[in-house]
């Protein structure tokens, strides 16, 4: 849709009473994405350019198992806001929160000719971000605190995205550009940020002393080469 949804102030009251309202997903964006996609799409899944970035938590669930819970959560809320200001800021969608790790698309709703690069800079700005909060209370009560990294993947390309489900429908983002990001992030270590080729030839300008290296990825038959932003 192409056309103006006001989604504050009084002229967005009437939109309210049929459940369109500011999205959770980009607070510039309205809901009806992700309610009435098949509606306005005329259909349940639409192909699209895009970058799919995953963002993860690394040395979290070892940690988790001796923390103080309250400590944890605090983290996370941390760790969550960091992530949907960056990403907002470069007009992406925080499509899901995954325990401790954050899917974020871009290019859709919002279509952006330098998807690629917008997804790069707010992996750099989450790092920036989080790098002097994720801390928690060492478990061994020494008082220390204990510096959690985030690990950051990046991939781009043709993927499906809009509702899935029937008796319980969500709007998400599929594809082998999905699998790819999240096998990346999974690889990457704490405060680093794994880039395909397709990503970096978008932002080689900013980052161009960066080596590639061919990754062995779970699930994927292939290798992949993939760059370190760190």
């Amino acid at each position: 849709m192409r056309v103006p949804v006001p989604i504050r102030g009084p002229f967005s009251l009437p939109l309210r009473l049929f459940g369109i309202k500011i999205s959770r997903m980009n607070p510039n964006l309205c809901t009806i994405c992700e309610s009435m996609f098949t509606r306005v799409k005329k259909s349940k899944q639409v192909p699209i350019q895009a970058t799919v970035l995953f963002a993860d938590v690394r040395g979290y669930t070892t940690l988790s198992e001796d923390a103080v819970a309250a400590d944890i959560a605090e983290m996370l809320h941390g760790f969550y806001d960091d992530c949907a200001e960056a990403i907002w800021e470069r007009d992406g969608i925080v499509n899901k929160f995954i325990g401790d790790a954050v899917l974020a698309i871009f290019n859709f709703p919002i279509t952006q000719s330098d998807h690629a690069r917008q997804a790069v800079l707010a992996a750099m700005d989450i790092q920036k971000r989080c790098s002097q909060k994720m801390k928690l209370q060492n478990p061994d009560g020494s008082g220390k605190n204990l510096s959690l990294g985030i690990g950051i993947g990046i991939h781009s390309g043709e993927a499906s995205i809009g509702e899935v489900g029937t008796a319980y429908k969500d709007f998400t983002i599929i594809g082998s550009v999905v699998n790819t990001a999240s096998r990346l992030q999974s690889a990457a270590n704490a405060k680093e940020v794994l880039v395909t080729n397709d990503v970096y030839q978008q932002v080689s300008d900013l980052f161009p002393d960066c080596e590639s290296r061919a990754y062995a990825l779970k699930g994927l038959e292939k290798p992949v080469t993939a760059y370190s932003l760190s």
